[in-house]
C-alpha cells in the first residue's frame, strides 16, 4: 500500500516536472525550475533548491531523478522536530505559550491552547518570516532537534505517522479540488473537513461557507488552494469545531496571535504528568497500538462503556484502525482542561505533584542503589586487578629472565653471524673495488678515446670554419658586385625613364607633325602629278630647256637639303615647300623643260614614299594589334575575376539559403514543439483556461517572431546581395583604374625600389658589421678553445699522471694490505708459536729445574763425596799417620782400602757421568731456544721496520695526494674561470642574438608593411635573374647555418668534454677520498698493530679484545666506503640532471637560433622579390627603349624619305 502510494506521489510530482519542460528533452534550466517551485509552492525554499541542484552552474539543466533528491534532501532539511530553543529543553516538561483559542462554544473552547513553534510557522506562505523566526533555523536549533529525535524515537515515528496524515489530506484534497468542471458543494466541504479533522455545522452557517467558497475561488474556476482555506477556516469565529486539532493539524502554517490568555490551569497535564504518550505500556514500538487493548485495559480498571468512550464525539477514534498514543493522550488532555471544574483541575495538579515527587524519589533510590552496586563491583574489580597485577608481575619477571637468556643467546648468534658476515662483506668489498678499478680503467679509455674524437671534431670544426669564412669572403664579394650591378641598373633605369618621358613626349609631337607632314606630302603629291601630266604634255618642245634647267635645280636643291637636312624639322619643310610654291607655278607658267631623269627619279620617290607609308601603315596595325590583344587579354582576366567573384556570391548566397533551410528547420520543430504543448494541452484536461490562454499567447508571439525573424533574413540577404553587386562593380572599377594607373606606378615603385636598395644597401652594411663582429668573436672563441683545449690535454695529462699514481698507489695499498693481511696471518702463527715456545719454555724450565734440582742434588752428593773424600783423605792421613807405624804390621789392610778407595771413586764417577752430559744437553737445549728467541726479536725488529717503511710510504702518498689536490683545486679554478669566461661569451652573443633578432623582428615587419604596398604590383613580374640571386643568398644562408650548427656541435662538444672533464675530476676526488680512508685505515691498522705488539709483551690475554676493536674499525671502515659511494652516486646523479639541464639549454638555444634563421630566409625571400620586381622593370624599360628605337628608325626613315622627296619637288 505504502509503494502504490509513494508511486503515486512519485508519478503526481514527474507530472508536473513534464508540464514544466517546455523543450520537451527531460530537463530544466533555472527559469524552469523556478516556475515549477512556485507551481508547488515553495516559494520560501527556493534558493536552497536552486543552489543544491545546479550550484554555481548559471545554465545548467538537471532532470528528473536529480529534483526528485534535492526536493526530498531540501524538505528533509528544513524540518525542525523540537520546540524553540528560548522556550524549552528536551530534559524538562515543554510549558508552551497559550494563546486564543480558535473556537468558543459554551463553556468548551477549541483549538490550540499554545503558541506553535517558530520552525512550523516559517513555512508559512501567507506571512513572510520574522527575524525571531529566522534565527531559530540556526545550526543550534538544528542541533537540539537533532538530539530530540535521537532523545525519543516515539516522536519520529508520531512525526512520521503525523506526515502520512497530511499527505493523505493533501491527496484528499487534490483529489476533491482539482476536478476540471465541478463547483464547490456542501458534500466537498464536509468531506474535506472530515479530512483535516475538523467538524463544521453547515446548517447553522451555510450563509457562511457560501461567503468563504466565493472568497477563496475569486475567478470561479473550481479551485482552492488547502493553505488559503485552512487559513481562512481556522480564522473564522462562526464555524465550529466540537474535535481537537491533532498534532499534525497544529503544524499547518497559519498566524500567531501574541495574546495570551488568562487561564491560570497548565495546557497540557496528563504530557507534563506522565510524559509525551498514556499507556506506554501498551506501546509495540510504533507509538500505536490497538482500540481492543486500550479498550480491555480501561475493562480491568472497571470502567464498562471503554468502546463507547473511544468512538464519542469528543475523541472520535475509530475502532478499526491502529490508536496512535500521542493523538489520545492529547485529546484527554483537551477533554481535561475543557471541563472546567476546578476540583478536578486541583486534583490533577496535586496527583501531578505527587506523582513528581515519587518519580524524583524513585529515581534517587534507584539511583542510590545503583552507586552501592558500583561501589561494590568497582570494589570486587579492584581486588581482582590487585590479583591480576601480583600474577602479571611474577609472570613478567618469568618471562623477563628467559627474554634476557634468549637474548643474550640470540645476541652471541648474531654476534658470530655479524662476524662471519663482516667477513663476507670484506671480502666482497675487496672484490668491488677491483671490478670498479677495472670498470675506471675502460672509462678511462673510453674517455681517452672520446677525447680522441672531440679533438678530431674539434679539427674539422676549425677546417669547418676556415671554409665557411671563405666561402663567407665569396658572398660577400658576389654580395658586393650584386650592389654595383643594383646600383648601376638603377641608375639606367632613371636614365631610361626620363628619356622615356622625354621621348614619349617628342614621340607625341612628332606624330601630330608627321601626319600633319603626310597630309601635305599627299596634297603635294597630288598637286605634283598634276604638274607631271602637263610636263608629259610639253616635253617635246622643251626637251633641252628642260634638261638644263632640271639640271641646274636638281644640284641646288641637293646642296639646299643636304645643308639643311641635320638641323631643320618637318615643320620647315613644309614651310619651304609652302614657299616654293609660287617658283613652282612660276616654273609651270614659265614651261621649263623637264627630263626623263627626273620624272624616273619622280618615280622612285613615289614608289619609295608609298612602300614607307605601308610600313608604317603596317608598323601601325601590328602595333594596334598588339595593344588590341593585350587589352583582350586583359578584359579576359577581369572577366575571370568577375566569373570567380560572382561564383563567391553565389556560395555565399547558397551558404545564406542553407542557413535559411536551418531556420525554416528549427521553425518546424518549433512548430512541432508547439503542436506536442497543444496535444498535451489536450490530453491533459486538469489544467486551467488560463494557462491555455497563456499557451495561445505564446504561440501568437512565437508565430511573430518566426515572422519577424524570416522577414529580417529576406532584408539581410537583400542587402547582402545588393552589398555584394556594389562590391562587385566597385572592384571592377577599381581593376580598370588600376590597369590605367600602371604608368604612374611603375614610378612609384621605381621610388620604391630605390629606397628599398638604399634600406638593403645599409641591410648588407650592418650584415657585414655583424659578420665581421662575429668572425673576431669566433676567432676570440677560438683562440680560447685551443687554449681550453691545450689546458684540457695538459690536464688531462696530469689526470692521467695522477691517475697513474693513484692506480699505483691503490696497487701498492692493495699489496700492502695483502702485505698486512699475510703479516697479520703470520703474526698469528707467530703468536702461536710464541705461544707454544712459551709452552716448551715453562716446560723447559720445569725440567732445568728438575735438572738443577738433580744436578744440585748430584753437586751436593759429590761435595758430599768430596767432603767424604776428605774425610776420608783426613781419615787416611790420620790412618796414615795412625797406620805408618802399623805399615809394616798391616800393608794388606792398607791394599785393601786403597782397592776399596779405588772402586769407590769409579763409581762415584759412572754414577755423576749421565747426570754431567744430560746438563750438557739441557744447556744445548737452553741456547737452542735462546737462538730462536734471538731469531724471533730479529723477525718482529724487521716487521716493526716495514711497518715504519709503510708509514713513510704512506705519509709520502699522503703529501703526494695533498699535491695532487692541490694540483686539482688549482685546475677546477681554470675550469671554472674557463666556464666563466665561456658563459659570459655566450651571454654576449645571445644578447647579440636576441638584439640581431629584434632588429630583424623590426625589419621583417617593415618589409612586411612595404611588401603589402608592393605586392599587387611586383608579383607578375618575376625574372629568372633574380632566382639565381636567390640561390646564392640561400647557399650563404645554409653556409651560415651549418657555420651555427659547428658552432654549437663545438659547443656541444666542448660542454660534454667539460662535463666528462668534471666527471673525471669527481672520480679523481672519489679515488682521493677513498686513498685517504685506505690511508686512514692503514694508519688504524699500524696503531692496532703496534698497540697488539705492545699488548702482547705485557699480556696475551687481550689479544681478543684487540681483534674485536680491530673488527669493528673495519666495519666502520666498511660504512664509511659504503657512505662515499653513496655519496658518490648522488653527486654523479646531480652531474646527470645538470648535463640534461644544460642539453635542453642547448636545444632551446637551437630552437631560438632556427627562429633567427626562418627570419632571415623570410628576408631574403622579400628580398629576392624585390630583386625579381627589379629586373621586371628593367625589362620594361628595355622594352620601352627597344620600341623607342624602332620608333627612331621610322623618323630617321621618315626624315630620309623627306630629303629624298623635297629635292625633287624643288627640281621639279
Amino acid at each position: 500500500m505504502e509503494e502504490a502510494e509513494h508511486s503515486r506521489y512519485v508519478s503526481q510530482l514527474k507530472a508536473e516536472f513534464d508540464s514544466c519542460d517546455t523543450t520537451a528533452t527531460g530537463f530544466l534550466d533555472r527559469e524552469e525550475l523556478t516556475a515549477l517551485c512556485r507551481k508547488l509552492q515553495l516559494d520560501a525554499h527556493l534558493p536552497l533548491l536552486l543552489a543544491t541542484l545546479l550550484g554555481e552552474r548559471r545554465y545548467g539543466r538537471v532532470n528528473f531523478e536529480e529534483f526528485k533528491e534535492g526536493f526530498v534532501a531540501v524538505l528533509s532539511r528544513s524540518l525542525d522536530f523540537g520546540t524553540s530553543e528560548d522556550d524549552s529543553s528536551y530534559l524538562e516538561p515543554a510549558v508552551p505559550e497559550e494563546v486564543k483559542p480558535k473556537l468558543v462554544k459554551g463553556a468548551k473552547r477549541y483549538g490550540r491552547r499554545s503558541k506553535p513553534d517558530a520552525a512550523l510557522t516559517r513555512d508559512s506562505e501567507d506571512s513572510p518570516p520574522s527575524r525571531a523566526e529566522a534565527s531559530d533555523s540556526s545550526p543550534t536549533g538544528i542541533r537540539k532537534a537533532k538530539l530530540r529525535r535521537a532523545t525519543s524515537l516515539e516522536s519520529v515515528e508520531s512525526l512520521k505517522s503525523d506526515e502520512e496524515a497530511r499527505s493523505q489530506k493533501e491527496t484528499s484534497f487534490q483529489c476533491k479540488g482539482t476536478a476540471t468542471s465541478c463547483r464547490w458543494s456542501e458534500v466537498c466541504t464536509v468531506a474535506l473537513c472530515d479530512d483535516i479533522s475538523i467538524c463544521i455545522d453547515l446548517s447553522a452557517h451555510k450563509q457562511e461557507v457560501d461567503v468563504l467558497l466565493r472568497k477563496l475561488d475569486p475567478d470561479l474556476d473550481g479551485r482552492v488552494s488547502i493553505r488559503e482555506f485552512k487559513k481562512v477556516l481556522c480564522g473564522s469565529t462562526p464555524i465550529t469545531c466540537s474535535t481537537p486539532v491533532r498534532q499534525a493539524d497544529l503544524r499547518a502554517p497559519h498566524k500567531v496571535s501574541e495574546e495570551h490568555s488568562a487561564r491560570s490551569a497548565s495546557p497540557s497535564l496528563l504530557m507534563a504528568t506522565v510524559g509525551q504518550r498514556v499507556l506506554s505500556r501498551l506501546d509495540d514500538g510504533s507509538g500505536c497500538t490497538s482500540p481492543e487493548r486500550v479498550a480491555a485495559l480501561w475493562t480491568e480498571e472497571g470502567i464498562g462503556n471503554s468502546r463507547d468512550i473511544l468512538q464519542v464525539r469528543t475523541l472520535d477514534f475509530p475502532l478499526e484502525e491502529r490508536l496512535s498514543l500521542a493523538d489520545l493522550t492529547l485529546a484527554l488532555d483537551n477533554e481535561l482542561l475543557v471541563s472546567g471544574n476546578g476540583i478536578h483541575q486541583a486534583t490533577l495538579i496535586s496527583y501531578k505533584i505527587e506523582i513528581q515527587h515519587l518519580e524524583v524519589a524513585e529515581q534517587a533510590c534507584r539511583e542510590r542503589d545503583k552507586v552501592k552496586a558500583d561501589l561494590e563491583r568497582a570494589d570486587r574489580r579492584n581486588l581482582q586487578l590487585v590479583r591480576e597485577v601480583d600474577d602479571r608481575h611474577a609472570s613478567m619477571e618469568t618471562l623477563n629472565q628467559s627474554r634476557i637468556r634468549d637474548l643474550e643467546q640470540d645476541f652471541r648468534d648474531r654476534l658470530t653471524a655479524l662476524r662471519s658476515e663482516t667477513e663476507q662483506e670484506s671480502e666482497a668489498l675487496l672484490q668491488h673495488i677491483e671490478r670498479e678499478r677495472g670498470a675506471l680503467q675502460e672509462e678511462l679509455q673510453l674517455l681517452r678515446a672520446q677525447e680522441a674524437e672531440l679533438q678530431e671534431e674539434l679539427c674539422n670544426a676549425v677546417q669547418e670554419n676556415g671554409r665557411l669564412e671563405e666561402e663567407l669572403n665569396a658572398v660577400k664579394m658576389k654580395l658586393t658586385e650584386a650592389e654595383g650591378s643594383a646600383r648601376r641598373l638603377q641608375r639606367d633605369l632613371d636614365q631610361m625613364l626620363s628619356d622615356k618621358v622625354s621621348k614619349e613626349s617628342l614621340y607625341a609631337a612628332a606624330e601630330v607633325k608627321r601626319q600633319v607632314t603626310a597630309r601635305e606630302l599627299q596634297d603635294r603629291n597630288d598637286e605634283l602629278s598634276s604638274e607631271l601630266e602637263l610636263l608629259k604634255n610639253q616635253r617635246r618642245n622643251r626637251k633641252c630647256r628642260r634638261r638644263a634647267g632640271a639640271t641646274n635645280a636638281l644640284s641646288w636643291n641637293q646642296q639646299h637639303s643636304e645643308s639643311d637636312s641635320g638641323n631643320t624639322t618637318t615643320h620647315k619643310y613644309t614651310q619651304k615647300l609652302l614657299t616654293r610654291q609660287t617658283p613652282l607655278c612660276s616654273l609651270d607658267d614659265s614651261g621649263p623643260a623637264v627630263s626623263i631623269q627626273t620624272e624616273l627619279a619622280l618615280e622612285q620617290l613615289k614608289q619609295k614614299h608609298e612602300e614607307e607609308l605601308q610600313q608604317l601603315n603596317i608598323q601601325l596595325e601590328t602595333q594596334m594589334n598588339y595593344y588590341e590583344r593585350s587589352l583582350e587579354k586583359m578584359r579576359q582576366s577581369m572577366e575571370v575575376e568577375r566569373k570567380d567573384i560572382s561564383q563567391a556570391f553565389k556560395l555565399e548566397i547558397s551558404e545564406l539559403e542553407e542557413q535559411k533551410s536551418q531556420v525554416e528547420q528549427q521553425v518546424k520543430q518549433l512548430k512541432e514543439t508547439v503542436d506536442k504543448l497543444q496535444t498535451q494541452i489536450q490530453h491533459g484536461g486538469g489544467r486551467s483556461n488560463e494557462q491555455e490562454r497563456r499557451m495561445q499567447r505564446e504561440r501568437a508571439e512565437l508565430e511573430q517572431n518566426f515572422a519577424r525573424e524570416i522577414g529580417n533574413l529576406v532584408q539581410r540577404l537583400s542587402a547582402e546581395k545588393d552589398q555584394l553587386e556594389a562590391e562587385l562593380k566597385l572592384k571592377m572599377d577599381q581593376e580598370v583604374m588600376l590597369v590605367r594607373t600602371q604608368l604612374e606606378e611603375v614610378r612609384s615603385e621605381n621610388a620604391a625600389l630605390q629606397e628599398r636598395l638604399g634600406a638593403l644597401q645599409q641591410e648588407v652594411h650592418k650584415m657585414e658589421d655583424e659578420v665581421a663582429k662575429k668572425r673576431r668573436k669566433l676567432e676570440e672563441m677560438e683562440r680560447e678553445h685551443e687554449r681550453s683545449r691545450e689546458e684540457e690535454e695538459r690536464l688531462h695529462r696530469e689526470n692521467s699522471r695522477y691517475r697513474e699514481e693513484v692506480l699505483d698507489l691503490s696497487s701498492r695499498n692493495l699489496q700492502l694490505s695483502t702485505d698486512n693481511a699475510e703479516l697479520s696471518t703470520r703474526l698469528r702463527g707467530d703468536q702461536e708459536s710464541v705461544r707454544m715456545l712459551h709452552e716448551r719454555l715453562a716446560t723447559v724450565s720445569k725440567e732445568q729445574e728438575e735438572e738443577h734440582a738433580t744436578v744440585r742434588r748430584l753437586q751436593d752428593a759429590a761435595l758430599q763425596h768430596e767432603r767424604e773424600k776428605l774425610q776420608l783423605q783426613a781419615s787416611w792421613t790420620q790412618e796414615k799417620q795412625l797406620l805408618e807405624a802399623e805399615l809394616s804390621t798391616s800393608k794388606e789392610k792398607v791394599g785393601g782400602s786403597e782397592l776399596k778407595l779405588s772402586l769407590s771413586l769409579s763409581l762415584c764417577h759412572m754414577i755423576t757421568e749421565p747426570f754431567f752430559l744430560q746438563v750438557e744437553k739441557l744447556q744445548q737445549s737452553v741456547l737452542s731456544l735462546e737462538s730462536e728467541a734471538e731469531l724471533l726479536r730479529s723477525q718482529l725488529a724487521a716487521i716493526s721496520q716495514e711497518k715504519l717503511s709503510h708509514a713513510q710510504d704512506a705519509t709520502e702518498l699522503q703529501r703526494k695526494l695533498q699535491e695532487a689536490q692541490s694540483r686539482v683545486e688549482e685546475l677546477e679554478a681554470g675550469v671554472r674561470k674557463l666556464m666563466r669566461e665561456k658563459e659570459e661569451l655566450r651571454q654576449a652573443l645571445q644578447e647579440q642574438e636576441e638584439q640581431a633578432s629584434v632588429t630583424l623582428q623590426e625589419e621583417t615587419c617593415k618589409l612586411g608593411v612595404q611588401n603589402q604596398e608592393l605586392q599587387h604590383q611586383v608579383l607578375s613580374r618575376c625574372s629568372w635573374g633574380q632566382k639565381e640571386l636567390k640561390s646564392r643568398l640561400s647557399e650563404a644562408e645554409e653556409a651560415r647555418i651549418q657555420a651555427q650548427d659547428q658552432a654549437v656541435r663545438a659547443d656541444a662538444a666542448l660542454s660534454v668534454a667539460q662535463a666528462q672533464h668534471l666527471r673525471q675530476q669527481q672520480e679523481d676526488n672519489s679515488c682521493r677520498d677513498w686513498a685517504e680512508v685506505l690511508q686512514a685505515r692503514l694508519m688504524e691498522e699500524q696503531r692496532s698493530r703496534l698497540q697488539l705488539e705492545e699488548e702482547l709483551r705485557q699480556q696475551e690475554q687481550k689479544s681478543s679484545s684487540q681483534i674485536s676493536t680491530k673488527q669493528d674499525q673495519y666495519e666502520k671502515a666498511m660504512a664509511a666506503l659504503q657512505q662515499r659511494a653513496e655519496d658518490v652516486e648522488t653527486k654523479l646523479k646531480a652531474v646527470r640532471l645538470l648535463l640534461q639541464e644544460k642539453v635542453e639549454q642547448l636545444k632551446e638555444q637551437l630552437a631560438r637560433n632556427a627562429k633567427s634563421s626562418a627570419l632571415l630566409k623570410d628576408l631574403y625571400v622579400e628580398n629576392s622579390q624585390l630583386m625579381k620586381a627589379l629586373q621586371v622593370t628593367e625589362q620594361r624599360q628595355k622594352r620601352a627603349e627597344k620600341k623607342n628605337f624602332l620608333l627612331e628608325e621610322k623618323v630617321g626613315a621618315l626624315n630620309k624619305l623627306l630629303r629624298d622627296i623635297v629635292p625633287a619637288s624643288l627640281a621639279t
